[in-house]
C-alpha cells in the first residue's frame, strides 16, 4: 500500500535522520522533530509533555509515525530509571495514545536489550527477559504501544551503525579511536548483529508500506561479536588491528548488565520483504562510500 504523510519523532538522531533521507528520497512527505539537537527543518518536541505530543500530532495528520526518539544510554538509564522511564514508556504511550486518535499507523524501534543474551540469536516470539533498566522500559513501551494501537509495528533491532559524525554510535566511535592512534577495549563476548542504520530504515517503511503489524526483528544478516564488529571498522578505515583490544564485558565493570549471546533472527524479516537481510560486508561497503562523501555529514 502507497505509505502516506509520516512524522518522524527523534528525526534529529541517527535512525531518524536516515529515515528522513530514504523517506523523502522515496518522494514521500515527511515531518520531523527534535529534542535536544536542533536541525534545519525539525521542531522541538519534547514526548514527555503529553499536550504537546498530541497537538504536533494533530497539527501534521500523519499517516503513519515512526518512533525512534528514546534514551538510549544504557548505564546512564541504569541510574536513572524515572527519566527513562518517562522517556523511553510514558513518552511513546502519549505518542501512540495521539496516532490512535487519528487511526496513524504507529512504528517503535525496540532493542535485543529486551531479551537476557542466554540464548541468542532470538526470534519475534522468544519470551523476554531484560536485564537491565533500558531493556525493562524498551519491553514495557512495546506492551503499552500494542494495548493502545491495533496496527502497531515493533520493530527489534541491534548495534545499529552509520556515518553521521553528529552521531556516537560505535562505528564513529571507532573512527574516531582509529584516527588519534587510540587504543580500544571492546568486549569479546557480547555477540550481536551490526545493523546499518539506512538500511534499517528502509526495511522499517517497506514493512510499513505492507502493513505489517506486530515484532519484526530488523538487523543485519551477520551476529558476531562486538570486539569483531570493532576490527571490521578498524580495517575498513585502514587503521593498526592492534588497536583493538579485546576483553571479557565483566572486566569493564559497566553498571547495567549487558545481554551476552544475544542477536536478534531474520527468517521472519525475509519472508516478509522476500530478500535476504543485509551482510555485514555490504553494510561497510555502503558506510564507506556515505563516509566518502555520500552520507549525512560528509
Amino acid at each position: 500500500m502507497a505509505l502516506g504523510k509520516a512524522l518522524v519523532i527523534g528525526a534529529s538522531g541517527l535512525v531518524g535522520g536516515a529515515l528522513m533521507r530514504v523517506l523523502r528520497g522515496a518522494h514521500i512527505e515527511a515531518a520531523g522533530t527534535y529534542a535536544k539537537s536542533p536541525a534545519a527543518g525539525l521542531e522541538a518536541l519534547d514526548i514527555t509533555d503529553a499536550v504537546r505530543v498530541r497537538a504536533c500530532v494533530e497539527h501534521h495528520r500523519p499517516a503513519a509515525i515512526f518512533l525512534t526518539a528514546a534514551l538510549t544510554h544504557v548505564d546512564y538509564c541504569e541510574d536513572h530509571p524515572d527519566e527513562a522511564f518517562a522517556i523511553n514508556v510514558e513518552g511513546p504511550s502519549a505518542v501512540a495514545e495521539a496516532g490512535r486518535a487519528l487511526g496513524a499507523q504507529v512504528v517503535f524501534y525496540s532493542t535485543e536489550y529486551v531479551f537476557d543474551g542466554k540464548a541468542g540469536p532470538y526470534n519475534e516470539d522468544d519470551a523476554p527477559s531484560p536485564l537491565s533498566v533500558y531493556g525493562q522500559s524498551k519491553l514495557a513501551a512495546e506492551r503499552e504501544i500494542c494495548d493502545i494501537v491495533e496496527n502497531a509495528l515493533i520493530l527489534r533491532t541491534a548495534v545499529v551503525f552509520g556515518w553521521d559524525s553528529n552521531s556516537k554510535n560505535f562505528a564513529m566511535q571507532v573512527y574516531h579511536r582509529v584516527r588519534a592512534g587510540e587504543s580500544m577495549t571492546i568486549p569479546m563476548d557480547q555477540f550481536g548483529n551490526p545493523t546499518l542504520a539506512e538500511y534499517l530504515a528502509e526495511m522499517s517503511i517497506a514493512l510499513a508500506q505492507r502493513g505489517v503489524r506486530g515484532i519484526v526483528n530488523v538487523v543485519g544478516k551477520d551476529r558476531i561479536a562486538r570486539s569483531d564488529f570493532a576490527q571490521a571498522l578498524v580495517k575498513l578505515y585502514e587503521g593498526s588491528p592492534e588497536l583493538v583490544v579485546p576483553v571479557l564485558t565483566e572486566s569493564l565493570k559497566q553498571l547495567a548488565r549487558r545481554p551476552l549471546y544475544g542477536g536478534l533472527r531474520t527468517e521472519k524479516l525475509e519472508r516478509l520483504v522476500g530478500r535476504k537481510a543485509m551482510p555485514l560486508d555490504d553494510a561497510l561497503k555502503r558506510l564507506e562510500r556515505e563516509r566518502k562523501g555520500a552520507g549525512p555529514t560528509g
